[in-house]
């Protein structure tokens, strides 16, 4: 009677996770038929079109940037873009805290160096505080600086210190800034090796959201989320936002305070739009114009950042945002704060298989439930469907960087499942601490690194005396 009772438990599991899984996958199917029906792909920009796009009036630029402990890759960054932008009107504020000296010290430098595009904000708080907090010290001095200059800042644009910004990027934004308060655009991770199997999961991740997802919430006017970098707000959003948040300008008790920012927009009034544009050289060769920066390489710090992403978007923002919109802008919620569910879906039908696995190999046979016409066909579905989506993630990475990065999808979406499980386990740990104690988990950030010879700085030429 017992193994019977077991029998049915591990049948009745069986089934539930199997159509569980179905549920998830056609979720992903659905985004997938809407970007094929839709025909959704990257707007390809000739060459010419941006020369046209350089005849607007530029807009100042305000490109806010927190900071803690980036002391090494600050310096890179600035000077490094400063070379590359091929924009004029924009200035630098650079957020240190007044405890972190070595990072104030650098900044300090940079602004001797560029007077006229970096300006240095300093805390009024040690740190480190939150994410959220910072940009808000940095948004009050840049509406401060307004009035002490008389000069208005156009649109305020989130970066962060580790970041490579495309040259034509700002041209980009100031064109679409004529049409939309918030404007997103894509984010690439540079190439890694291929042993790289942590950092390569942020390339194929990256490049499927940015070239699809992002374009078929647009598509279905939806609410365009921030990226928390290249992402750039215009100065009305800003200051509507300040004023409904008592002059802040970011939530400060959330580690998503940038997804917060951009699904806030809509409800608001304000138009978001998602720029993905490949810039079509006169040869011919594409590129794509966003922003590109190494994410984590390391397991424990790719869990560390993922559980942050988990804990703010799908935690703290059901709390923040709830279930607002319509039921377009409620079902992509529910997409976003799948993250935990999924992790649960992923262990449960690992243990699912081993059982299956270990009833064959004990009892030599199969419950007669999952030996059914319905069973098998659902296996099957999920079995065809699973390889479809890993032939989309290819696809997508192959359009972003190249087919031997494309060829190692399958084995980082294994890499991918393992950290997302554990990440989401520490974000409900963290929940939990927070309701329990009542404090907000503090702002968690991660290594950063710059390309090998990006922003390099070029000694000045030794004063040579002529006899």
């Amino acid at each position: 009677m017992g193994a019977v009772g077991f029998d049915d438990l591990f049948s009745v599991l069986t089934f539930i996770v199997v159509v569980a899984t179905s549920l998830f996958i056609l979720d992903d199917l659905f985004i997938d038929s809407v970007a094929l029906i839709k025909r959704l792909r990257p707007l390809r920009l000739p060459i010419k079109s941006l020369q046209r796009m350089k005849g607007i009036p530029q807009k100042h630029i305000a490109i806010m940037i927190a900071n803690w402990k980036e002391a090494e890759v600050i310096g890179p960054m600035i000077r490094g873009n400063i070379r590359g932008i091929d924009y004029q009107n924009y200035t630098f504020f650079l957020g240190v805290y007044p405890n972190d000296t070595e990072t104030w010290q650098e900044a300090a430098r940079l602004e001797k160096m560029y007077p006229d595009k970096v300006v240095v904000v300093v805390n009024s708080e040690p740190g480190p505080t939150s994410k959220g907090q910072m940009l808000n010290e940095i948004a009050r001095k840049i509406m401060d600086s307004e009035k002490a200059s008389g000069k208005s800042m156009d649109l305020l644009l989130l970066q962060d210190s580790e970041d490579v910004v495309h040259p034509q990027a700002f041209t980009l934004l100031n064109y679409y800034s004529n049409q939309a308060d918030f404007i997103q655009i894509p984010v690439f991770s540079f190439d890694v090796p291929k042993t790289s199997l942590v950092g390569g999961v942020y390339i194929d991740e990256f490049s499927e959201s940015h070239t699809k997802d992002l374009l078929v919430r647009q598509a279905m006017g939806a609410a365009i989320p921030s990226a928390g970098v290249g992402t750039c707000i215009s100065r009305e959003f800003v200051k509507t936002m300040m004023a409904q948040q008592n002059g802040q300008l970011m939530k400060e008790d959330t580690l998503t305070e940038d997804y917060h920012l951009g699904i806030i927009a809509k409800p608001l009034g304000f138009k978001s739009h998602f720029a993905c544009v490949e810039l079509v050289h006169e040869n011919g060769e594409k590129e794509f114009i966003a922003t590109r920066e190494y994410f984590p390489n390391r397991f424990s710090a790719s869990v560390r950042q993922k559980s942050r992403w988990t804990l703010g978007i799908a935690y703290q923002g059901l709390a923040n945002i709830q279930w607002s919109g319509g039921w377009v802008d409620r079902y992509f919620l529910l997409r976003d704060r799948k993250g935990p569910a999924c992790s649960v879906l992923t262990v449960a039908s690992l243990l699912v298989l081993m059982g299956m696995i270990g009833t064959a190999a004990f009892q030599q046979d199969i419950p007669a439930v999952l030996r059914t016409d319905l069973f098998s066909a659902l296996l099957a579905f999920n079995a065809g469907a699973m390889l479809l989506r890993i032939i989309q993630r290819m696809h997508a990475v192959h359009r972003v960087n190249d087919f031997s990065q494309a060829s190692m999808v399958p084995v980082r979406w294994l890499v991918a499942n393992a950290v997302n499980v554990l990440a989401s386990l520490k974000a409900h740990r963290q929940y939990r601490e927070s309701q329990r104690t009542g404090k907000r988990p503090a702002w968690i950030k991660t290594e950063h690194q710059m390309p090998a010879h990006f922003g390099v700085e070029i000694p000045e030429p030794a004063e040579v005396s002529i006899k």
